[in-house]
């Protein structure tokens, strides 16, 4: 194989490993029009197909209850509604980015969850500490939506 093929393949690689941790993708055919957007051409079910299975991605339900395609890394999303509750204390915004408090050691737990929610959920991404959450909106025009809607499926009221 040439250097300027391995190049391409491991190009193509790295940028359907960043789609798939977008975990927004429920199909292949929405990947293949992803990595076209991207420059790869020629994106046909079967190579898509070829391109799951070789990184060992797989099908699961997100937060969201939407089926996509993970990598077996971001298998461990907490899904537990009751638990979620008793370790979420608050959730507040400055107008800028969410804060989001949790008991000790909780906060890793559901800024993974949050994060496999996605821009579809108006998350943009999250940075945890042991006990708090940085939550980037993905517009700042939204962040009281976004905010409550986190409320709402965590299971904290709004004053808190």
């Amino acid at each position: 194989m040439t250097t300027l093929r391995k190049q391409n393949e491991s190009n193509l690689l790295n940028a359907f490993k960043r789609l798939l941790k977008e975990q927004c993708y429920g199909s292949q055919g929405l990947l293949a029009q992803a990595l076209s957007e991207q420059g790869f051409d020629n994106m046909s079910q079967a190579k898509i197909s070829r391109l799951l299975s070789k990184l060992g991605a797989v099908k699961t339900r997100n937060a969201n209850n939407e089926m996509i395609y993970i990598l077996p890394d971001e298998l461990t999303v907490p899904k537990s509604k009751h638990s979620i509750e008793s370790v979420v204390l608050s959730v507040k915004h400055n107008g800028m980015q969410i804060i989001l408090k949790t008991g000790i050691g909780g906060a890793p737990l559901i800024s993974r969850m949050l994060d496999s929610m996605g821009e579809s959920a108006g998350i943009l991404g999250t940075l945890a500490g042991d006990d708090t959450i940085f939550i980037a909106p993905v517009e700042a025009q939204r962040i009281d939506e976004i905010a409550q809607s986190i409320r709402v499926l965590l299971g904290v009221r709004a004053n808190q």
